[in-house]
């Protein structure tokens, strides 16, 4: 059965922003929420993402190449929760000027904890950075007891799209789990 989180995450994953900046934003939180980018010495890097949904999936691999950045989408089976399948992007090192302007790396291509303001300064952009952060690592439960939570592995991660949903009017709680921290709303 397709779980409500996957519906949202396919509604969300169909909507194809038409400026550029909205796809800056919408690409850097795929890659703060769901990024692995590994350095393998003398400036290479291996870059991935990792998704639990088809949908989101496929918008990281048309929102890569319409950067002109070539991905191959692999899926595997994680064994931790019911054997649920994962989707991995596994993105081109030619990538970096692209993440560069997405906020996703530094000039040295450091990873950044959270998007410089320029990427999230329009509303326009928040929204889609918020839309990315969902189809990364969203759940939404569905009503009577909605709830709606981001996952993310630093509280920098967390309070980044709490903050840019709080710019459009959407409150965002942070909290600390064990081993993550989630940005998220209960109610409607």
């Amino acid at each position: 059965s397709v779980s409500f989180s996957e519906d949202v995450r396919a509604e969300l994953a169909g909507i194809a922003p038409a400026r550029e900046c909205d796809r800056l934003a919408e690409l850097s939180a795929l890659f703060h929420f769901a990024g692995r980018l590994h350095l393998l010495g003398r400036g290479e890097v291996s870059l991935h993402l990792d998704l639990s949904s088809p949908a989101a999936a496929r918008r990281a691999f048309s929102l890569l190449r319409d950067f002109g950045i070539r991905s191959e989408i692999r899926t595997y089976q994680r064994h931790a929760f019911g054997r649920e399948t994962r989707y991995q992007l596994h993105v081109e090192s030619a990538a970096g000027p692209v993440l560069e302007r997405a906020g996703v790396v530094d000039s040295r291509f450091r990873p950044r904890d959270r998007p410089p303001r320029r990427v999230v300064a329009r509303s326009c952009c928040r929204a889609a950075y918020v839309r990315g952060a969902l189809l990364a690592s969203g759940s939404v439960s569905p009503p009577p007891s909605p709830h709606l939570e981001v996952r993310s592995e630093t509280r920098e991660g967390a309070e980044a799209v709490a903050a840019a949903a709080a710019a459009e009017g959407g409150e965002l709680k942070v909290t600390e789990r064990a081993d993550h921290v989630v940005a998220y709303a209960k109610g409607i």
